[in-house]
């Protein structure tokens, strides 16, 4: 699917948006955390990537990567609104990781290349 500007644009309105009421929640039920993670943040991630680096998503949850580039390299992608790290469960061919500001809904670029760099920098989990 091709995005259009204004929906990418109208995007960060959105994250704004989810944001705030995750920070409201949270102060509301003080015990409790309301974090934007998973499903959600992971989409609004492979989102982002089609449109700014003209990639074709593959099917929701594909096996491994996400997405397929203009030269035919698999892409996995990655978004986080956390400092620390990703969780990585195999090797990509390619990874896109984005960060995404939880207070202006920015997004940026952490890491661009071959999967296997940080597939062998990783942790154990």
């Amino acid at each position: 699917m091709i995005y259009q500007k204004d929906e990418i644009d109208h995007i960060r309105l959105q994250i704004q948006e989810l944001f705030k009421i995750s920070s409201k929640l949270e102060k509301t039920f003080p015990d409790r955390k309301f974090t934007l993670d998973g499903h959600l943040i992971g989409s609004i991630g492979e989102v982002l990537a089609a449109y700014y680096y003209d990639l074709l998503l593959l099917p929701s949850s594909a096996e491994k990567h996400d997405a397929t580039a203009p030269d035919g390299r698999k892409v996995q992608v990655k978004a986080t609104q956390g400092t620390k790290s990703i969780a990585l469960t195999s090797e990509p061919d390619y990874l896109i990781v984005s960060w995404i500001d939880d207070n202006t809904g920015d997004v940026r670029e952490v890491y661009n290349g071959p999967g296997a760099i940080v597939w062998n920098a990783c942790g154990k989990w």
